[in-house]
């Protein structure tokens, strides 16, 4: 499990990093746009195009990267109530759909769509429209890892606090 836990490190090290860059590109490109089209009256259809990209490429990025860090939106009124096994067969199941919509959604269906689209191009910024798409299996990929990581560290977890005497209870 340290291996584990130290490639989650890298991996949400890289994460953290791509959303400040791209976040700091988008930045820069919506500003020049602002400047292009308010005092310059010759607003750049390119800066607005890639814009708008970096945004799907960040957002796909920030959602594997909320889901690695187990900060996603979730609903704890019933899960309180339940017992730490009833939590951990939760838990578990929760990261085993994640698994699979990551899996055949993202990772396969995506690169599925990457390789319709590569021929496809951005009339703006000339860009391939599958490198656009990429970011649906790349953040698969990511998020495939984080499920992995989350069932194992949900059951390791669920042992310490049975160990420690504060799950003993397993039934309601």
């Amino acid at each position: 499990m340290q291996a584990f836990t130290t490639a989650k490190k890298y991996v949400d090290l890289l994460m953290e990093w791509l959303c400040i860059i791209l976040l700091s590109i988008m930045t820069v490109l919506v500003s020049y746009q602002v400047v292009t089209r308010y005092f310059f009256n010759s607003p750049s259809a390119v800066s607005e195009n890639t814009a708008q990209y970096l945004f799907v490429w960040m957002i796909m990025f920030g959602s594997a990267y909320v889901f690695g860090l187990r900060e996603h939106l979730s609903i704890t009124v019933l899960k309180d109530k339940f017992t730490p096994f009833i939590n951990l067969a939760v838990e578990i199941f929760i990261n085993i759909s994640l698994f699979l919509f990551s899996a055949f959604v993202c990772a396969m269906g995506g690169y599925r769509v990457v390789t319709m689209q590569m021929r496809t191009m951005d009339a703006a910024t000339g860009i391939s429209m599958g490198f656009i798409y990429a970011s649906i299996p790349v953040c698969g990929a990511v998020m495939l890892f984080y499920a992995v990581y989350n069932t194992c560290l949900s059951i390791r977890e669920y042992k310490t606090s049975v160990a420690s005497g504060f799950g003993s209870n397993t039934t309601m």
